[in-house]
């Protein structure tokens, strides 16, 4: 028995002496990829369980799906989960808001990140972590009638891009329950590639007189008065 443990141990760490001498090992561990730090992800935790008003959880713009199996996790674990919509074009950035950047707003980017998603892959990514109840809209944001669904207790909008942020920004607060928060990612006053979310939420902060509340030097934090 004790022979047959030892074979055992020393088959594993063989094999594991190989894996992690071959350049490839870093591409077969198993990583969870986020646009977002710990403490980000745990403070839109902590906001969504503060809300006391009833409402749907909503992402817009959700890439692969790293932070809405997070949300949905963290929402399962409460007494009343609450529903869980997404909405993304699953194809990366429409051409009027890449060009709306690189025309108006003179960015020289293309803008051409996220086109490997899919609905079906997404869709698949939330069932194999157990999350089989999610509402997916494959559409752009800007268009999407926001009427259709239940208010919104909180809200994250990561469509990165001035116009569509701009768009969207006003549907979901007035589609937001009293005491609900929407929170707009990469917010940073430091200009990069995706400050036109900043630049759209704080102009949407000047015309709602709310003062702007960035958390964490990049979540952009708006919440509706009780």
């Amino acid at each position: 028995m004790k022979l047959k443990y030892l074979l055992r141990l020393f088959s594993i760490r063989f094999v594991k002496f190989l894996f992690f001498k071959a350049p490839i090992w870093r591409y077969f561990l198993p990583v969870m990829k986020f646009d977002m730090t710990i403490g980000q992800l745990n403070f839109m935790l902590e906001t969504i369980n503060k809300i006391k008003s009833d409402g749907i959880i909503c992402e817009i713009g959700v890439g692969g799906g790293s932070t809405s199996i997070i949300l949905n996790h963290a929402n399962k674990n409460v007494n009343n989960p609450r529903s869980f919509y997404a909405i993304d074009t699953f194809y990366g950035f429409l051409d009027e808001d890449r060009k709306y950047e690189q025309q108006k707003r003179n960015k020289n980017y293309d803008y051409l990140s996220y086109r490997s998603n899919s609905k079906e892959w997404y869709t698949k990514t939330l069932i194999a972590h157990g999350i089989k109840n999610a509402n997916i809209y494959k559409c752009d944001a800007k268009l999407f009638d926001f009427d259709k669904i239940p208010k919104i207790a909180f809200c994250l909008i990561d469509i990165d891009l001035y116009l569509p942020t701009k768009k969207v920004l006003p549907k979901i607060y007035n589609n937001l329950v009293p005491g609900g928060v929407i929170v707009v990612d990469d917010c940073s006053p430091i200009q990069s590639k995706y400050d036109g979310a900043g630049e759209a939420y704080r102009e949407f902060c000047k015309e709602i007189k709310h003062d702007e509340d960035i958390v964490l030097s990049k979540l952009g934090v708006i919440r509706k008065s009780l």
